[in-house]
């Protein structure tokens, strides 16, 4: 079998390739396994890096490495989390500080943080062996440049995931409250790979062991590019541990807004914490989460609860956090349309800031703009239009209403009468 090469050389050239649904796409299928092995086969005789392991080891790793996207969604997602930390690959392009080599292998994503947001995580240096020293865990974005800023999977599914075969096996499963994630209640082979791997076998061995098409449909969107998002340092391992939070978008915001347990990411003034936020939900495109006045908006009835509970009594509550089964697939359902709304608004921002219209056609773009931060920006290779859309219309405290469609309408008019009307015209009327 031959291993795995990304399907895009590129981000560019994933916006301008004419795959119809880009929306649903995998950036599983981005994980570079050939080059993942080759540089893994030079270890064999390195033995600075070998940590005193033997080849055996490294050949178990991989074996495990094979046929990522050959199955269902839902089971290339447990191949996904049946992968050793050891793979360097995350979808959401996050990096631990001891396993910097992620950021060279999760690219990907890591580009369209840097594209759409200016993020900073490149390093200048000449030290480029396996770009370990070329990535940084942290870095600040357009967003606030004194605020250092890391990778994030919005909605979690596998928390999500957990709950529903808790809810419908609770012979089989427990919570696993340090891992925040289903375990197993006998115990057996607790670490994270093998509980992937038992849990894909029981799927295989019964087609109907997950019956929620919702639950399957997360499956297949939670590694598209509408759940992923730039999180305040440390919060991406914050959230994901939180009993009262646990990695889920609404309750997150609600957390950053209201600071239930203290946390101030956002500012410890609470007027410049709300205008913090405000600007927050623009310029990350989470209008979706909040309504008119950007008060977050629940995903499901019990996180409902679970706020009101929050703001008589001005603590964290865990009670309502995961969702009952009658729940999951209103969830579910509110999670996807959700992804799948934020995907295609990116992908047309995306267009705009590399100048490619609908039909894949590279325009000629203009990098002039006399904004206020076009000294900040000038090494920030997008199209002028595109930062002058960001400077008035994302990173601004304007409150809009009607989710995307005020918004659309407000960087339409900025558009109006210069030389990008057209474009821009033509990727927001698709």
């Amino acid at each position: 079998m031959d291993r795995q090469t990304p399907k895009y050389n590129s981000l560019r050239d994933y916006i301008q390739s004419n795959e119809q649904n880009k929306e649903l796409f995998d950036l599983k299928e981005q994980f570079d396994e050939a080059l993942w092995c080759e540089h893994l086969e030079e270890l064999y005789n390195r033995e600075e890096v070998s940590c005193g392991r033997d080849k055996a080891f490294y050949e178990k790793r991989l074996h495990e490495m094979r046929s990522l996207t050959d199955d269902s969604a839902l089971i290339s997602f447990l191949k996904y989390k049946a992968l050793p930390k050891f793979c360097d690959f995350d979808c959401d392009g996050t990096v631990r500080k001891d396993y910097l080599r992620q950021g060279y292998y999760s690219w990907f994503p890591r580009e369209i943080y840097r594209t759409l947001w200016n993020w900073k995580d490149l390093c200048r240096t000449e030290d480029v062996e396996f770009k370990f020293a070329t990535i940084k865990q942290f870095a600040h974005s357009c967003y606030e440049r004194d605020m250092q800023m890391g990778p994030d999977t919005m909605n979690s599914f596998w928390i999500t995931f957990s709950a529903y075969l808790i809810s419908n096996y609770r012979d089989t499963y427990r919570w696993n409250n340090f891992k925040n994630t289903v375990f197993f209640k006998d115990g057996e082979n607790g670490k994270q790979r093998n509980r992937a791997d038992r849990i894909k076998e029981f799927i295989e061995g019964d087609e109907n062991y997950v019956r929620s098409e919702k639950i399957k449909e997360f499956a297949a969107l939670t590694h598209t590019v509408g759940n992923l998002v730039l999180v305040p340092a440390g919060y991406n391992g914050y959230r994901g541990t939180q009993p009262c939070i646990k990695d889920y978008l609404d309750l997150s915001l609600d957390n950053l807004l209201h600071v239930w347990d203290g946390k101030k990411y956002l500012g410890e003034n609470s007027e410049i914490r709300k205008q913090n936020y405000i600007k927050y939900i623009n310029t990350f495109f989470l209008w979706d989460y909040v309504d008119d006045h950007y008060e977050p908006v629940p995903l499901c009835e019990s996180h409902q609860k679970q706020m009101e509970t929050q703001r008589k009594t001005g603590r964290l509550e865990a009670k309502g956090v995961l969702p009952p089964t009658e729940e999951i697939d209103d969830l579910c359902g509110n999670i996807n349309d959700r992804i799948l709304r934020r995907s295609r608004f990116m992908i047309a921002m995306l267009r705009i800031a590399f100048g490619i219209d609908s039909n894949g056609k590279d325009v000629e773009l203009r990098y002039t703009y006399d904004g206020k931060y076009c000294e900040d920006w000038a090494d920030w290779n997008v199209s002028g239009i595109y930062k002058k859309i960001v400077e008035e219309v994302f990173l601004t405290n304007r409150v809009y209403t009607g989710a995307y469609d005020e918004v659309v309408s407000v960087i339409k008019k900025i558009a109006d009468g210069s030389p990008d009307e057209e474009l821009v015209s033509n990727i927001l009327n698709c």
